[in-house]
């Protein structure tokens, strides 16, 4: 297609109607009243011919006006079935109106002024807005006012010129009536561009409705439910029908606790409130709010249903995370007040300072790893870490257990190569499924000399002013098979120095055990200076491979004194567990 032709379409395309049908409603009050007129006109049709010309001659006349009406009132009631059924109808009208006219015409014996009925007709042509009755009505023209004025002028045109020459004023007429209906015309395009603008703006506002998660119901006077969005529809309706199930139904019988008088009383729109659908036998809380609307005829109110069970689940579970959580809260107050009782009293020795700190795993608020001391008849201190396996309370009661046996046993003389074996037996008695690892140090305050036996526990860890290093003893601990210690380590803590012994928990936050034991002797050495209480806390702090998440903690540090003379004041030897 060359570009003028295209040019061309684009023009027509703009100026002239497209032929898009009215909206049902506005069709068939449209067709209603032209059928009513051409009934009315065919009567009073009859009435003028019967009075002029006969019976017989007015009802030839009326006939065939008579036969179109009745073709238009057929055709327009099978639109739900047939096709065409709305063309065919507004064609059968347009045509029945412009028969009427020719008769009129007819019987004023040529009368211009009869002509004006044409005006008229395709004037209603026009307000039909498809091409197919507009196209009848100017085509009736010419074929009317050129084949009859030919056979018989007089009966179309009462002047000389149009009777000589009936084809060329039938011409004439015509384009007069299409000059007269340019104006319906332009009125019918500009109708589609409202409509068609107005579709856009329908088909926009249904997408955004049809998006909006909250249900938007619009009522009538009465509080009726004229139209609803999808997000209403599931909240109110179940199964195919949707909208139509609901629709004409008051809201109140699908919204419990909603008062369409009380929350239309104010005139403005009122504050929200709670109340509950009832679908298929559930109940669905609600917030209702409603606005009220004063520029519409039909829609007098229109209520937004914010669905709420979402939000009640979620009370729900945080108002059950707030249980678990006291619940929890109130069990570590309980497991703390438990650590406190099993922490050994305070113990005062000359020359000494102890500290302790302690952090339990996060999956439970007590774990297997428990410490004692005590004060041996020989003037000696004794120091017990014990790492029970498991968690909970569970495990730090078969910690305590190991506790108990290895002070029972030092006090009543066991040596202490000897202690590990035999608490290992009375616990295999006492609690045959219990497994712990466990490290014991006597300390000589007076002297320094340190004497350390192991049962498969991680080494102690000595700093000085020099650094840190390892001080390991061997053996297996309580419960495994042939429990006991290797051999006594000695070592002589001189003042100033310190002892670190742990659990393993300080170490599980990598696989690589001995890369963690370098870590552990390096942060301990920096804080060789450091008070014991400082220097306890922080190697939970500063040592990356302490695993609190997944295992306890336990650090306990032990330091004799830079001078320790008789007149200095006992330190107190007192734990700073942290349950």
């Amino acid at each position: 297609m060359t570009a003028e032709p295209m040019m061309g379409e684009r023009a027509r395309r703009r100026w002239l109607p497209h032929g898009t049908p009215l909206p049902d409603d506005v069709w068939r009050s449209r067709h209603r009243t032209f059928l009513t007129a051409a009934w009315v006109i065919c009567v009073l049709t009859l009435v003028w011919a019967g009075t002029v010309r006969g019976v017989v001659h007015a009802v030839l006349d009326c006939l065939p006006i008579a036969v179109a009406a009745s073709a238009g009132t057929l055709a327009s009631l099978r639109i739900g079935t047939w096709r065409w059924g709305r063309e065919a109808a507004s064609c059968a009208v347009m045509l029945a109106l412009m028969i009427a006219s020719a008769v009129a015409v007819h019987l004023a014996g040529g009368l211009i002024e009869a002509h004006f009925l044409f005006f008229i007709a395709v004037g209603a042509a026009a307000a039909y807005q498809t091409w197919a009755p507009f196209l009848v009505a100017i085509g009736f023209v010419l074929v009317h006012h050129g084949l009859l004025a030919s056979v018989s002028g007089h009966a179309i045109f009462n002047h000389p010129a149009a009777q000589q020459r009936p084809w060329l004023w039938a011409l004439i007429h015509g384009a007069l009536l299409a000059a007269a209906a340019a104006v319906g015309v332009a009125s019918w395009r500009a109708d589609e561009l409202v409509r068609a603008r107005l579709d856009r703006l329908g088909a926009r506002s249904r997408l955004i409705l049809g998006t909006v998660t909250d249900g938007i119901v619009a009522l009538d006077a009465e509080g009726r439910v004229l139209e609803a969005n999808p997000a209403a529809l599931r909240l109110l309706t179940t199964g195919p029908l949707g909208l139509a199930s609901i629709k004409g139904r008051e809201l109140s019988e699908l919204v419990h606790g909603y008062d369409h008088g009380r929350s239309t009383a104010a005139g403005r729109v009122t504050s929200a409130h709670r109340a509950s659908t009832c679908r298929a036998g559930t109940r669905t809380p609600v917030e209702i709010t409603v606005a009220l609307v004063h520029d519409d005829e039909r829609v007098r109110a229109v209520v937004t249903l914010r669905d709420l069970s979402s939000a009640a689940r979620a009370e729900d579970a945080e108002r059950a995370l707030l249980e678990v959580a006291e619940r929890e809260q109130a069990q570590r107050e309980d497991v703390a007040a438990l650590m406190t009782a099993v922490r050994p009293p305070t113990l005062c020795v000359p020359g000494l300072q102890l500290a302790v700190a302690y952090e339990p795993a996060a999956s439970a608020p007590a774990g297997g790893d428990l410490y004692d001391w005590l004060l041996l008849p020989s003037g000696e201190v004794l120091i017990v870490v014990v790492d029970a396996m498991g968690r909970g309370t569970g495990a730090t009661r078969e910690a305590l257990a190991v506790t108990s046996t290895v002070r029972t046993l030092a006090v009543a003389g066991v040596e202490l190569g000897d202690l590990v074996d035999r608490a290992g037996s009375v616990v295999e008695v006492t609690h045959p499924e219990l497994m712990a690892t466990v490290l014991i140090a006597v300390l000589d305050p007076g002297t320094g000399r340190l004497r350390l036996a192991g049962g498969g526990h991680p080494p102690a860890i000595l700093v000085g002013t020099g650094g840190a290093r390892e001080v390991a003893a061997h053996g297996r601990g309580v419960g495994y098979p042939e429990p006991g210690s290797v051999a006594i380590t000695e070592v002589v803590l001189a003042p100033g120095e310190s002892l670190v012994l742990y659990t393993d928990g300080l170490l599980e936050g990598t696989r690589d055990i001995d890369a963690g034991l370098r870590e552990l002797a390096g942060t301990a050495a920096g804080m060789a200076r450091a008070p014991v209480q400082e220097f306890a806390q922080r190697l939970l702090t500063e040592v990356s491979t302490c695993a609190r998440e997944d295992d306890d903690c336990l650090a306990l540090v032990i330091r004799r004194s830079p001078v320790a003379r008789d007149s200095d004041p006992p330190h107190s030897l007192a734990g700073a567990a942290a349950p």
